[in-house]
C-alpha cells in the first residue's frame, strides 16, 4: 500500500512539474502585453493614416488629408492611366486633387477596407481593397465608380505614421471615366 501511495504522489508531482514547465514555455512564447499593445497601436495608427486620406478627401478637408502624408510621396496610378510612377511633394499632390475634384465632381465617396498591415521597425505596408464613387458636377456625365487594391507604404515620423507611397491597382470600373 505504501508503494501505491508513493507512486500516486510521484505521478501527481510529475504532472504538476510538467504542467508548470509547459505553461511557462507557452507564456514565454507569446508576446508581452507591451509588445502586443505597441503592435496594435501601430496597426491602428497605420490604418487611420490610410483611412484619413480617403475620408478627408471626400470631406474636402485638404489640410487633414495632407497631414496623413510624409513630405514626399511616391504615387503609382499606372494601372489606370499608364505612364510611370512619380514622386512629388504631398502639398502638390493634395493641391492637384483639390483642383481636380472641385472642377470635376459634386461629391465623392472613397471606401477603403480589408486592411492587411505588415511592418518592420519604422516602415510599414498596408494593402487595402477600395471602391471610389464619383458624382460629376455636370449631371449629364452621370457617375464614375472604380475599384481595386491600394498598397500604401508608410514611415514612422515624430508626428506618427505617415504615407510615403501609394500604388493603386485598378481592377474594375463602371460609368464615365473623366
Amino acid at each position: 500500500m505504501l508503494k501505491n501511495k508513493r507512486r500516486q504522489w510521484l505521478l501527481i508531482g510529475s504532472s504538476v512539474i510538467a504542467s508548470t514547465l509547459l505553461s511557462n514555455k507557452v507564456a514565454t512564447a507569446q508576446p508581452s502585453n507591451d509588445q502586443m499593445m505597441t503592435s496594435t497601436t501601430d496597426r491602428d495608427a497605420i490604418i487611420n493614416a490610410v483611412n484619413q486620406i480617403a475620408i478627408m478627401a471626400d470631406l474636402r478637408n485638404w489640410e487633414a488629408c495632407r497631414d496623413a502624408f510624409s513630405d514626399r510621396v511616391e504615387t503609382d496610378y499606372t494601372s489606370l492611366t499608364g505612364g510611370e510612377p512619380s514622386t512629388i511633394t504631398a502639398e502638390d499632390l493634395v493641391k492637384g486633387w483639390e483642383t481636380f475634384f472641385s472642377q470635376t465632381f459634386k461629391v465623392t465617396q472613397h471606401l477603403i477596407g480589408s486592411h492587411v498591415v505588415t511592418s518592420t521597425g519604422d516602415t510599414a505596408t498596408c494593402l487595402s481593397n477600395f471602391q471610389a464613387h464619383h458624382v460629376y458636377l455636370d449631371t449629364t456625365k452621370g457617375t464614375w465608380t472604380l475599384g481595386g487594391v491600394y498598397e500604401h507604404g508608410l514611415i514612422r515620423t515624430p508626428q506618427g505614421w505617415r504615407v510615403n507611397r501609394m500604388k493603386m491597382t485598378w481592377t474594375w470600373e463602371s460609368g464615365n471615366r473623366p
